[in-house]
């Protein structure tokens, strides 16, 4: 085997191990200890995985810069991240069977390795990289944030990551115009048609 690829095998497993070392080193009582059983936060996705561990999951979000919670269903190993938590839409905190919710702030950030030390805007995702390094590539497209814009149609499954869409409604007083559906393109900005005008008032 050519000597490049022996040197590229050994950094990465060297990675595998410091990241195994950082969970290893961080505590992680706390964070178990608060978890939420039987709870998940509904419709403020940011985005979702497969075939994630719940210590997977929580280190995802330490790494996503808006996030803020983590709901987990257990028998699917199924991770979502969220941009909200229970404190902030405590409406949307339900009770849901076989999910787990935890807010990001109960966990040891040292979870995220060097990332935990990132500066990534609130778009965008720490990557971890060798030697204590680290990279930010967008996350998300951002909350929807226009007075005439709601979330109050917003849907169980939507979310505002990358390849993702969200369902935005007009506010009070607002006719619509145009679909309802967002949708995140890969550059993080939102493709819409979505008009919200100002409804005429009968005299």
């Amino acid at each position: 085997m050519h000597p490049l690829y022996d040197n590229l095998n050994l950094i990465l497993r060297i990675c595998f191990a410091l990241l195994l070392i950082n969970r290893c080193f961080a505590d992680l009582r706390h964070g178990y200890s608060m978890l939420k059983y039987g709870h998940k936060l509904e419709r403020r996705m940011i985005t979702s995985y497969h075939k994630y561990s719940i210590l997977d999951c929580v280190e995802d979000c330490l790494r996503t810069t808006r996030c803020r919670s983590i709901n987990y269903c257990q028998g699917a190993h199924f991770c979502q991240t969220n941009f909200e938590n229970r404190t902030t839409v405590p409406d949307l905190f339900i009770e849901k069977s076989g999910w787990i919710y935890s807010d990001i702030e109960d966990w040891d950030t040292t979870i995220a390795g060097a990332c935990s030390m990132s500066n990534c805007s609130m778009n965008e995702k720490c990557i971890p990289n060798p030697f204590g390094q680290f990279s930010c590539v967008i996350s998300d497209c951002g909350i929807p944030s226009n007075e005439r814009f709601s979330m109050e149609k917003v849907k169980e499954w939507d979310a505002i990551g990358l390849e993702k869409g969200i369902h935005i409604t007009c506010s009070a007083g607002y006719k619509p115009q145009g679909s309802e559906r967002f949708v995140c393109h890969p550059d993080g900005s939102w493709k819409t048609n979505l008009k919200c005008t100002t409804k005429r008032k009968i005299m």
